[in-house]
């Protein structure tokens, strides 16, 4: 039982100690113990260059502490002149610091933000000392000059890398810091285009996408051959040239990074240069060819082909015949299947013209075009006109009316509103009166049946029938059917015949003796 205690004693102390050698350090306030004694803040790389060799001694020795435990055995610079990677020169981490301080590149001004991480920090109170795991935590930003410097490390393992160090030194007291080492092994990319060019017209080559890359090396071979060889130094990475002769190419590259280290990925592309470019030939359809405004049509150049390439882009025209106003269908389409789509608001005959690219530029020459697109408008004006008669005696009348129809599903449902005058023939006790209409109505093909509601003025006066008087029939809200036919339908324009009821909604008046029936031929125009 005591050996148990023991031993659970032990693993919480165990705990402790690996929570209390792992815990960072925040500070929210700096120049309580500068490693510089500065009168004014650092201003510029040149002060800052005066300044390191001003307090070398002390810089070097916190360079010194700091380094104690490192998981690293030594540093190289990168191998120049010929030398080997073993042949480099072997440099301290105060070196490296040192060197590139006094080279004055790789020097930026940048901002120490919250909780941004160090790897230690130096600080002088009687002596150089180091503060390692360090975090910033003050409420306002830090301007700070950033040193980067590139070396391999061999570990204690005796692993080789490249290692991009940073240290930063604020400009208020210049406690050197170091960020934590990053690997910079590069990692190469290349992108050659076009992929299709004529022979002397001119080919990029781009290196951009490729990481932790300081230079960069291109071999080109011509069918299978090396002919060509270029190096990209002091930030260039995009490389543009040409070739003569046709045939296939192949770009071999590497990417170098800050050490000197060549990248081990594989890094290739290729392209073919051709003598003459045959054009691409268009091709192109419409749906659906006849439609209505707010439609969506479709304009399909998928069938478009190039003998000797590939088609890469589309570009579509839209023409009104009527107003002879085109319109570039924007944007262009460059990816298959070089299709696009566009609602057509305004009614009219319209052509749809289509060009295509091919991968050398080359635009096509054929007539590509589809012709008599109609586009129907939705809402029209109506007129209607016909025999009616009204029970009672079925007392013969004429009506006439004008109105709105709109087509709601085109060829499916519609909606119409319109109002007239029903003229009365013959019995006196009927009466010429005011008849209008509200209908839904749906199509099938050629025929429509549909229904509403409606209002007609008083229609008939009060009269004894039968030695019974019979209810005046007043103004009242009638509901309404109809049933029809189309009889032609030329381009935004239908003519139909029709039969309606009306049924007047009055207690009294009861369906036998109080109903009308219209007969007439309706146009929309």
């Amino acid at each position: 039982m005591e050996l148990k205690k023991n031993a659970a004693l032990a693993v919480v102390l165990l705990m402790i100690l690996s929570i209390s050698t792992f815990a960072e350090t925040k500070i929210n306030q700096l120049n309580r113990f500068p490693l510089m004694d500065l009168p004014k803040e650092i201003e510029s790389v040149n002060d800052l260059q005066l300044k390191v060799k001003e307090y070398a001694d002390r810089i070097k020795q916190g360079f010194a502490e700091a380094q104690k435990d490192s998981p690293y055995t030594f540093y190289m610079r990168q191998a120049k002149d010929g030398k080997t990677f073993e042949e480099a020169d072997k440099v301290s981490l105060y070196g490296l610091f040192k060197d590139q301080v006094e080279s004055g590149k790789k020097i930026e001004e940048r901002i120490i933000k919250k909780d941004q991480l160090f790897e230690w920090m130096l600080y002088y109170k009687n002596q150089t000392k180091v503060l390692r795991d360090v975090v910033w935590d003050g409420k306002e930003y830090l301007k700070a000059y950033v040193v980067t410097a590139y070396a391999y490390v061999i570990t204690v393992s005796g692993e080789n890398i490249c290692k991009k160090f940073e240290f930063w030194i604020p400009t208020i007291c210049g406690n050197v810091s170091l960020a934590k080492p990053t690997d910079v092994n590069a990692n190469c990319m290349i992108k050659a285009t076009p992929k299709k060019v004529e022979a002397g017209k001119l080919i990029t080559v781009d290196m951009s996408g490729s990481d932790y890359a300081d230079a960069y090396e291109i071999t080109v071979l011509h069918e299978g051959k090396q002919v060509r060889s270029q190096k990209l130094e002091g930030g260039k990475n995009i490389w543009e040239t040409s070739f003569d002769k046709p045939g296939n190419y192949e770009f071999d590259a590497k990417a170098i990074n800050n050490c000197g280290l060549a990248s081990t990925n594989e890094c290739k592309d290729s392209i073919q240069v051709t003598k003459d470019n045959i054009p691409p030939e268009c091709a192109l359809k419409v749906s659906p060819k006849d439609g209505y405004c707010g439609d969506k049509f479709t304009f399909d150049a998928s069938g478009s082909h190039d003998d000797d390439g590939e088609v890469v882009e589309a570009n579509f025209t839209l023409t009104n015949n009527d107003s002879r106003k085109s319109e570039s269908l924007e944007p262009p389409v460059r990816k298959r299947p070089f299709i696009l789509e566009k609602v057509i608001k305004k009614s009219g005959h319209y052509t749809a013209s289509a060009k295509v690219k091919d991968n050398l530029g080359a635009e096509s020459k054929n007539t590509c075009e589809v012709s008599d697109i109609k586009v129907q408008k939705r809402l029209y004006f109506l007129v209607e006109a016909g025999p009616m008669v009204a029970k009672g005696t079925y007392t013969g009348y004429i009506f006439a009316r004008v109105g709105l129809a709109y087509l709601i599903v085109p060829e499916k449902l519609s909606f119409i509103a319109s109002g007239g005058y029903a003229i009365n023939l013959g019995c006196d006790f009927f009466k010429s009166h005011f008849l209008s209409n509200f209908l839904l109505n749906v199509h099938f093909k050629k025929f429509f049946v549909g229904g509403g509601f409606g209002f007609s003025s008083k229609v008939r006066d009060a009269v004894f029938e039968d030695g019974k008087p019979r209810v005046e029939w007043k103004s009242n809200i009638d509901i309404v059917g109809n049933v029809g036919y189309d009889l032609f339908a030329p381009f935004n324009k239908k003519g139909s015949i029709f039969g309606e009821i009306r049924i007047p909604i009055k207690k009294g008046l009861e369906f036998k003796r109080n109903h009308a029936f219209l007969l007439g031929f309706r146009l929309l125009f």
